[in-house]
């Protein structure tokens, strides 16, 4: 039986929707979206919509459950982790999964996952799904380092196939241009900003992408 989450989507229901708003079920557990590392929402706000660009969206997810007679008598269970890949635009979708209160639900889950992708209307949305394999035992995961691979190396429909970044190298900054000439270099804008960008470490580029969406 699925549940449904409510509160989230009568917020966002009164929001002036420019792109998709994806709400998660309490179980549902969150690691990566579009290659990036989710880090994920605050205490206060667990429950608020993620916001996605419209187009094709691709996570890495996985359930979180707590297994056991009572909430005195429970453990914490992770199902595999699973890649989902869909298209959407200009809605909010809601993300579930069926209950799972036993190791059996949830090695049936492993083996034949039944996620659950619905729009407001409670519509079915099409999504493909891959398991993120893994080599091995690991204490940690290093879900982006995975989705990279995966995305390379396979042949699935989960899978987003991306074109290798230009190899481009400095042997020093390229050089730098006055505001006069903006309009008429943006080739070498295109260079210095690829150029710093390969500089930045990984919470500096985070920072970079905030910034550019914001459109500031």
């Amino acid at each position: 039986m699925f549940r449904i989450v409510t509160l989230p989507l009568l917020l966002v229901t009164s929001l002036a929707q420019a792109e998709v708003q994806l709400v998660l079920d309490g179980d549902v557990k969150l690691h990566v979206v579009n290659g990036e590392a989710w880090s994920g929402p605050g205490i206060f706000d667990e429950r608020d919509p993620i916001v996605l660009a419209d187009g094709v969206t691709q996570l890495v997810v996985n359930v979180v459950a707590e297994l056991g007679r009572s909430r005195t008598d429970t453990v914490i269970e992770r199902s595999e982790a699973f890649v989902l890949r869909f298209q959407a635009e200009d809605t909010t979708l809601e993300l579930g999964v069926p209950e799972i209160r036993s190791r059996d639900e949830l090695r049936a889950f492993n083996e034949k996952p039944s996620w659950s992708l619905r729009d407001q209307q409670g519509n079915a949305v099409d999504f493909q799904w891959a398991v993120l394999e893994k080599s091995g035992f690991q204490l940690v995961r290093d879900y982006e380092k995975e989705i990279d691979k995966f995305n390379r190396n396979s042949d699935s429909a989960a899978a987003i196939k991306t074109r290798k970044p230009l190899d481009i190298s400095y042997p020093s900054p390229p050089p730098s241009i006055s505001d006069g000439d903006v309009a008429e270099d943006q080739t070498v804008v295109r260079q210095m900003l690829r150029y710093w960008y390969s500089k930045a470490d990984k919470n500096t580029k985070s920072e970079m992408k905030r910034w550019i969406q914001s459109g500031e």
